[in-house]
């Protein structure tokens, strides 16, 4: 098993890497600085996520050089446009206190903006500051709309995917295209079931237990002799699927990477891909999740707060 995925532009990409979703401060940078340092080559945050100067103290702090570390991050919503991306990618370089960026994806479609921030992230790409270019939460038809614009095919798209849902439409266009899978909530650990929270208000949730706790996952693991995480992260790489799983726990983080020292049998794996009907959902839908834009929120009297480098949040 290869333990990095070529992508269309001949950069190469970690399968696994660590997510750094709600990790903040000093734990972020503990936390990804321990990752580092057992065995991660690649780390995922996001503007949203407000750690990405934590991030980049906690890649100085493990010792490895900048060319050892995949680096992703995601422009925030609010910036989406082309000026203000443009904006977006140089507040992401400064607060990382770097000169480049492995991977930059828009995090949501939404419905107004997303091909001229599309048309800024491909311009940065050509002038080297990105070394690839992707999305997340996109459909085919966003992806289509991307490359019909700039004839650059997304290299990657970050979805939610897990042994509850897969997103059958965009795996299909996915393999179809040569664009790089990678699962975001790959071990749909908590949550509760929902379509789109922010926009359908009132709507029913239905608590959803994790599928390291269903029976099948169960006894594969007790197979293998591994925990059900590991056999959950396992399906996704034998499936071709990236993941960026996020933990506070350093055993947790440890015992994460411990995925490449065995196999899962074909029965075993279509054992998992039945899981798959159930289509549940945690996180919300790309075809339906909106948001206002930095100027939106500004003449709305919500103005964002400001790093320490004068940049909007």
């Amino acid at each position: 098993m290869e333990y990095k995925r070529k992508l269309r532009n001949g950069v190469e990409m970690p399968y696994l890497g660590f997510g750094t979703w709600k990790l903040k401060d000093d734990q972020c940078a503990d936390m990804v600085q321990y990752a580092l340092e057992n065995g991660y080559d690649a780390i995922d945050t996001a503007q949203v996520y407000l750690n990405e100067e934590a991030v980049g103290e906690g890649i100085r702090r493990s010792g490895k050089k900048r060319e050892e570390i995949f680096v992703t991050t995601k422009v925030r919503n609010r910036f989406q446009g082309y000026d203000s991306t443009l904006y977006a990618v140089e507040a992401s370089l400064k607060r990382l206190g770097m000169e480049y960026l492995d991977l930059y994806l828009i995090h949501w479609p939404g419905e107004k903006m997303y091909v001229p921030t599309w048309k800024a992230l491909v311009r940065l790409y050509e002038e080297g500051v990105l070394r690839a270019v992707g999305v997340s939460n996109f459909y085919p038809d966003h992806m289509e709309a991307c490359a019909q614009e700039t004839g650059v095919m997304p290299m990657v798209d970050q979805i939610e995917m897990h042994p509850y849902l897969v997103q059958y439409e965009i795996i299909d266009y996915c393999r179809e295209h040569n664009v790089f899978p990678v699962a975001w909530s790959p071990l749909a650990a908590a949550g509760e079931s929902r379509k789109d929270s922010k926009t359908e208000k009132g709507e029913e949730r239905m608590k959803v237990e994790s599928p390291m706790k269903d029976p099948v996952i169960i006894k594969i693991a007790e197979n293998h002799q591994k925990t059900p995480g590991q056999i959950i992260l396992r399906w996704h790489i034998q499936n071709g699927f990236g993941a960026v799983p996020k933990s506070s726990n350093p055993g947790r983080i440890k015992e994460n990477k411990g995925i490449f020292d065995f196999s899962l049998e074909e029965n075993e794996m279509n054992q998992i891909w039945n899981m798959t009907k159930k289509q549940i959902r945690i996180g919300d839908d790309g075809k339906t999740y909106r948001f206002l834009l930095l100027e939106e929120l500004i003449r709305e009297g919500k103005e964002p707060k400001k790093d320490r480098f004068g940049n909007y949040l």
